[in-house]
């Protein structure tokens, strides 16, 4: 009998680590192998890109993967299966962008929130996730305060080389992986109907953005019934 394949979890670069704590027990509890990728040592690297699939390669090379990203940690994922390079994988978008090979992370943007996000960055820095929102928009959404702490602390203010570096054509590894679309909240409609019109197969639960930290058992369920779909 085959051994489950290990999961590799990747944060959005705007966030941290700790977003996978409660969906990582569960997932252990559920006899699944798991390492997460801590990207915030990388975002001062020359190329954010490189250092992230390095440091993947780094935690799991070859051996069958369950790859999940998150957000923002989606335009990496195709890089980022081509460096672990398993004949047997999954790339699991939870709620996250698709990638963008050719365009940079600003790039890939509508014009205005391309403006948007230029005129918050100071010093060539984008502001800490959290400011970017009303203060009472993420306490509807972390409503423990104990999670909203342990989600919020640490983030960082992410160099602009990060929002503006290009991504590269993905490789083989990508092309042959199975593409998978979790949509977790009504934000991320439009681009779960984008990853059908791509052939990814896609799932859907009626909960927020970070339904890993707040509904971590719905979510394993989801994540797991799916990849034996």
């Amino acid at each position: 009998m085959l051994a489950e394949p290990a999961m590799l979890l990747v944060h959005s670069p705007l966030l941290t680590s700790a977003t996978w704590d409660a969906l990582r027990s569960h997932l252990e509890a559920a006899g699944r192998r798991v390492a997460v990728l801590d990207l915030r040592p990388l975002v001062e690297s020359p190329s954010f890109h490189t250092a992230a699939c390095a440091a993947a390669a780094n935690v799991t090379h070859g051996s069958p993967t369950v790859i999940v990203g998150h957000s923002r940690a989606g335009a990496y994922l195709p890089g980022i299966a081509d460096a672990v390079g398993s004949d047997r994988l999954d790339v699991v978008f939870l709620d996250a962008r698709l990638p963008h090979p050719g365009t940079s992370w600003v790039g890939s943007l509508p014009p205005e929130r391309a403006t948007w996000l230029r005129e918050m960055a100071v010093s060539g820095r984008l502001p800490t996730w959290d400011t970017w929102f009303p203060a009472d928009s993420l306490a509807d959404v972390l409503p423990d305060p104990e999670q909203r702490r342990q989600v919020l602390h640490g983030l960082p203010e992410l160099s602009w080389k990060v929002v503006s570096e290009v991504l590269p054509t993905p490789g083989k590894a990508w092309d042959s992986a199975r593409r998978i679309y979790l949509q977790l909240s009504a934000a991320y409609q439009s681009t779960a109907e984008q990853a059908v019109e791509c052939g990814y197969l896609v799932r859907r639960m009626d909960a927020d953005h970070l339904a890993m930290v707040t509904q971590p058992a719905m979510v394993t369920d989801l994540l797991l019934s799916t990849l034996l779909a």
